[in-house]
């Protein structure tokens, strides 16, 4: 996630909603800003030279913002953000990014890969276009870091890789091994940079073209 620096914007936070110790949905005021599902924005603590990217968690109808935070211990920005509360400031920049879900693959198939909080961006999909057909592969090394699956209802499935639970124990890429995926399927690859790779060449084994796996490097 690199860009040009954009003019940031001091917005008011409205809630932080604790999903696990250690994982927090941070809702901030909109302010306007117009941005395309899948898009990302740098955020940070207001007054701090710090920010962070942050793909936008909240669907592009919503009048606020939100952001998927996990809490790194010695991050320089994701613990503070993690430590506000409502009526905090946050600085905002963005949106930037191509990791979009264009037009015309809105009525075709779709299979979404994350890993941890790589799922932001389709929870923005999901919430900004209800209408999709889509299946969502996530990979978590702990159960209760299925972040907001309910709302995907039974398109979720969740591979668990160090303890029992979820809808397969291991990772993400070992479940892929065992998936059909349809020749007209898109699929879009967002989190670790070693599943992404694993699972681009996995994809491409069952014969999708490379036109049709879309990626996002989270870290």
């Amino acid at each position: 996630m690199f860009s040009t620096q954009k003019k940031k914007t001091v917005c008011k936070v409205l809630d932080v909603r604790r999903l696990t110790d250690s994982t927090a949905v941070l809702r901030f005021e909109r302010q306007g800003m117009e941005f395309e599902p899948g898009q990302y924005i740098r955020v940070g603590v207001a007054g701090d030279d710090e920010i962070r990217d942050y793909s936008v968690y909240s669907g592009s109808s919503k009048d606020h913002l939100e952001v998927l935070v996990r809490r790194v211990e010695d991050g320089l920005v994701s613990k503070q953000l993690c430590e506000l509360v409502a009526g905090d400031d946050v600085s905002v920049g963005g949106p930037y990014g191509h990791f979009k879900l264009i037009e015309q693959l809105r009525g075709k198939p779709l299979l979404f890969v994350a890993t941890g909080t790589g799922i932001s961006p389709y929870h923005c999909f999901v919430e900004s276009y209800p209408e999709l057909d889509f299946r969502l592969i996530h990979g978590t090394a702990m159960q209760d870091e299925a972040y907001d699956a309910a709302g995907y209802g039974d398109r979720y499935f969740h591979c668990v890789s160090r303890e029992d639970g979820g809808d397969f124990r291991g990772r993400v890429t070992e479940y892929l091994r065992t998936l059909e995926v349809p020749p007209e399927t898109n699929a879009f690859l967002c989190g670790n940079c070693d599943m992404i790779y694993e699972a681009f060449d996995l994809l491409q084994e069952k014969g999708l073209p490379t036109a049709q796996i879309h990626t996002e490097v989270y870290f």
